[in-house]
């Protein structure tokens, strides 16, 4: 059986590492063609482990494309394009890839000694918090805005917000679109696509690119990044309707991670943290957190303390393989970014995301990725941070949790 759950472990790393760098595609897109396996596999708990290791993998390297190529895996890492695109356009690359790399792992390994000692108490916290998450995340809302500063921009964020979350409560509770690739549109126009719009137009090139293992920040402000990124990781994974860009976007403000390195550090965290705890979400609170989990679900209906053991031991094992993978890759990718004319990269790009929106979304999901884009090029062009955009999530979020959707719903007419 060890046998058994060591190659599986490896067929989903490898699997991982595949999906991770291919932007668009999720382990949520091939979790039916796992879950129609479960007649041919004589133990589901091979499955469970393939599908465990799988998630873990792709949580490591999907920040690759959102940092090299500007390109976001769905909600959990867009954020990540803004820093990454930063310390990219300084040389600092392959630094922006290991700081994400260790705030995962280190805050992977927190997460797993943290369900180990407090797994019991989950479902409290669960039942503590859930009635009042809604004020932690207007609270965000208002910081974003005010930080803005002048009037003018104050005035022009809150549009931003405003038309963002409306663009998110019509794309969350509509089925034009299907829902489990909704989110890929929206954040590819936002996010990649007028960014790299931007790039093209003022001729952006990559500078030749720094491999080496410094790593311009102190370890007070790394370990800080990481705490708050556990902490916000595991309420993202016990919480429904908050996802991990919505926590990105409060420790920004909240926890002062204004610095592109640190930011950077506390979204890996919560990536990994959230990943583990909705991985162990059916065991803690009883209740899967993620299309993963969901999947786990069908496949073992009954889960046990040994199965969440087998879990975290496969969880562990996945990322001490991965992590080395993803810093030979950050370090290999530059070597040859460096050598391509970024004008044709970005077209390329945008042309293949252009495409895969139109694949897995269709002709609606493409006209949602032209109008999230010009929200997105809305930003650069009045000058306002393009985390304002987070509306997408944030007042879906704050409506469900205030028991608005019925109201809101009713008036778009959805």
């Amino acid at each position: 059986m060890l046998l058994e759950i060591f190659l599986f472990s490896l067929f989903g790393i490898v699997l991982g590492v595949i999906l991770g760098l291919l932007p668009g595609l999720h382990l949520n897109n091939i979790l039916p063609l796992f879950a129609s396996l479960v007649f041919l596999i004589p133990n589901p708990h091979y499955l469970t482990v393939l599908i465990v290791s799988t998630a873990i993998a792709q949580v490591f390297t999907s920040f690759i494309p959102s940092i090299f190529l500007g390109s976001p895996d769905g909600d959990s890492n867009a954020l990540s394009i803004l820093p990454g695109h930063r310390l990219l356009l300084e040389g600092r690359g392959y630094e922006a890839i290991r700081l994400t790399v260790i705030g995962g792992f280190i805050s992977l390994i927190i997460s797993i000694i943290f369900i180990l000692f407090f797994g019991n108490y989950f479902a409290l916290l669960y039942n503590i918090i859930r009635p009042y998450i809604a004020y932690p995340l207007l609270a965000v809302v208002f910081f974003m805005v005010l930080s803005e500063k002048h009037i003018k921009k104050i005035l022009f964020a809150t549009l931003i917000v405003v038309l963002s979350g409306i663009l998110g409560m019509l794309v969350l509770n509509s089925s034009i679109v299907p829902q489990q690739n909704a989110l890929f549109p929206t954040f590819a126009g936002l996010f990649a696509i007028s960014i790299l719009i931007t790039s093209i137009a003022e001729n952006s090139k990559i500078p030749k690119q720094q491999i080496d293992t410094e790593l311009k920040t102190s370890k007070v402000n790394i370990s800080k990044a990481i705490v708050l990124g556990v902490i916000a990781g595991v309420l993202v994974g016990l919480l429904p309707a908050v996802g991990v860009s919505q926590a990105a976007t409060f420790m920004q403000y909240i926890g002062g991670l204004g610095e592109a390195r640190t930011f950077l550090v506390t979204l890996s965290g919560i990536n990994t943290a959230n990943e583990v705890v909705s991985l162990n979400s059916l065991y803690l609170i009883d209740n899967p957190r993620s299309g993963a989990s969901v999947a786990i679900e069908r496949i073992l209906p009954e889960i046990s303390f040994y199965d969440v053991l087998l879990f975290l031991g496969v969880i562990f094992f996945a990322a001490g393989i991965v992590v080395p993978i993803t810093l030979y890759l950050g370090r290999t990718i530059p070597r040859f970014l460096v050598k391509i004319n970024y004008t044709i990269l970005s077209l390329s790009v945008l042309s293949f995301l252009v495409l895969m929106i139109t694949v897995m979304t269709g002709i609606y999901g493409l006209l949602i990725g032209i109008t999230a884009t010009g929200i997105g090029l809305l930003c650069t062009y009045v000058g306002v941070r393009r985390s304002n955009c987070m509306g997408i999530l944030l007042l879906p979020s704050i409506s469900f949790f205030l028991g608005f959707n019925p109201l809101i719903l009713t008036l778009l007419n959805i």
